[in-house]
């Protein structure tokens, strides 16, 4: 873990969250050579450091919060997962190891809807038909993990194919979201549709962690400004309102951290954490907008501006915050499954 904190390291954080961003209306534009060049480079060491599997995921999401890196890792480590349960898949759990492959799971057909419940999906002869929408670089990745129905089913479906059709859509983290229609595309079905709700309980665990982590680079960003900015002689750090502000936001910061890995230590154990992870991204969603809005406040005009970094951290943690569900899913989630476990 020492070697992918040195690789997510706070020198190189500023440029990993300016990488692939466009600018709105940008529609299909594909980012700078340069910029895909590091992205890709940035993931195969990650790959080489055994980043993409193991016991240390979770840390490896809150290490990448503060560089806002985006990539497919939070969504290939969730296809990962389920695939793992499937038993049919060990050679693509070897090349995803490697890096040399990557898969985006595709929910959603509506803003509204909530991972726990997908969107259907007509699945007739190995073919699925259906439209999926906020599936994070659907057009880079090698394979869909296309999640539909209450059961659910699970469909492993190449990505170039003439039954995909991707579109881009501006988004507001200016990151690489799109719209994926499928039309009698071909594809493969998992018999693992029985550990979806584990597996998504683990990949919110992550996004918690991930969320926490861009909460602290906010934090961290903040700081940073407040030891630099001057006002009657001394830096505005001295303030102590300003320093208890911050201060707030790095203790809970470090309690999400701590909640979100006690849980995944429990689900490590067979335990069924599906409220603790639940309860987990809430909060850090929660803190993650929090941290970010109080970064562009702390920087005034200038932290509205999209040069600088903060209005960065406050538009990807809006984005990233609604992931894996939204704060009514989730409540809503944890109480159903608080209710249930005092039904005597």
């Amino acid at each position: 873990m020492t070697a992918v904190a040195e690789l997510f390291h706070p020198d190189l954080n500023p440029t990993l969250r300016r990488l692939g961003e466009r600018p709105k209306g940008a529609g299909r534009a594909r980012p700078s050579e340069e910029d895909s060049q590091v992205r890709e480079t940035v993931w195969a060491t990650l790959a080489e450091l055994d980043g993409l599997r193991g016991p240390g995921l979770l840390d490896t999401a809150e290490l990448m919060g503060p560089g806002l890196y985006q990539s497919p890792f939070l969504d290939t480590v969730f296809a990962a997962e389920l695939l793992a349960a499937d038993g049919r898949f060990g050679a693509e759990l070897d090349r995803i190891a490697t890096g040399e492959l990557t898969l985006a799971v595709a929910m959603r057909e509506h803003g509204t809807d909530e991972p726990d419940q997908p969107a259907e999906l007509t699945v007739a002869e190995g073919r699925v038909t259906g439209v999926r929408r906020f599936v994070a670089f659907a057009a880079d990745v090698d394979h869909l993990l296309v999640v539909g129905g209450p059961e659910p089913v699970l469909a492993l479906v190449p990505v170039r194919q003439p039954g995909v059709r991707t579109r881009r859509q501006d988004d507001l983290g200016r990151g690489d979201l799109y719209e994926v229609v499928l039309t009698g595309a071909q594809a493969q079905l998992l018999t693992s549709g029985g550990h979806y709700a584990t597996a998504l309980a683990n990949a919110r665990l992550r996004l918690a962690a991930h969320l926490a982590g861009i909460a602290r680079g906010a934090v961290e960003l903040s700081t940073a400004h407040l030891k630099d900015r001057q006002a009657f002689g001394a830096p505005l750090a001295r303030q102590q309102v300003l320093a208890h502000r911050l201060a707030a936001l790095a203790a809970r910061t470090t309690a999400v951290l701590t909640f979100a890995r006690t849980a995944d230590r429990a689900a490590g154990a067979g335990a069924d954490v599906r409220m603790p992870a639940a309860q987990a991204l809430f909060l850090a969603a929660d803190l993650a907008r929090e941290a970010a809005a109080e970064a562009v406040h702390l920087h005034g005009a200038r932290g509205l501006t999209e040069e600088c970094d903060a209005s960065v951290f406050h538009r990807r943690a809006a984005v990233a915050a609604l992931t894996l569900g939204t704060p009514a899913g989730l409540r809503r989630l944890a109480a159903t499954l608080l209710a249930n476990a005092h039904t005597v």
